[in-house]
């Protein structure tokens, strides 16, 4: 049987797990069953188990793999750009997060609310995610550091502050879909008047 390369082998898997995201995100991640996600795949039962072991497996690589993205991209943007503000910061972040969350047939937002729930009840999920939130919370630190706060602790409450904005905004979106990202700037600059 001929090796596949590296390249041919990741192309596969992300195949996979877009199958999945728009499963996911039709039928929730409890109702969705392997045979529903290799359908969408067009692979054989046997790739996608060769891939994946099982539907939890598979849940948390699609969680995890969409986290790892996606923080790359905000960390780069928010090196890259230096905002200033809160609300320069939200403008820089939520196109970039609309961006890489809708997709052709399916919205990565709402899956993230199936992600948060499925990690109430799978501990190593939990743990990884609160791994990915806490890196990203400490990062949003660390930025608005420089933003003229006085001390540490102000730094850490603002970096709080602006996480819950970023969390919520996904939810808003994701359940109410009329949320652009140009709002949330103009009502944080609006508060800070």
């Amino acid at each position: 049987m001929p090796k596949i390369s590296d390249e041919a082998r990741e192309a596969r898997r992300l195949q996979i797990l877009d199958a999945a995201w728009r499963c996911f995100d039709k039928e929730g991640l409890h109702a969705t069953t392997m045979q529903d996600i290799i359908g969408v795949s067009g692979l054989s039962a046997g790739a996608v188990y060769s891939y994946f072991k099982s539907k939890d497996e598979l849940i948390f690589a699609a969680v995890t793999t969409s986290l790892d993205r996606l923080s790359t991209l905000l960390g780069e943007a928010i090196r890259e750009g230096r905002p200033a503000s809160a609300p320069e910061l939200a403008g820089l972040l939520f196109p970039l997060i609309a961006r890489f969350a809708v997709r052709d047939g399916y919205d990565l937002r709402r899956i993230a609310l199936l992600g948060w729930s499925e990690a109430q009840r799978n501990k190593r999920l939990g743990a990884v995610m609160r791994g990915y939130y806490a890196a990203f919370r400490d990062e949003l630190g660390r930025l608005a550091a420089g933003w003229g706060l006085r001390s540490p602790t102000e730094a850490d409450a603002v970096a709080k502050l602006l996480l819950s904005v970023l969390l919520g905004t996904v939810v808003q979106s994701a359940i109410l879909e009329d949320v652009p990202g140009e709002e949330i700037a103009l009502g944080l600059s609006l508060l800070a008047r």
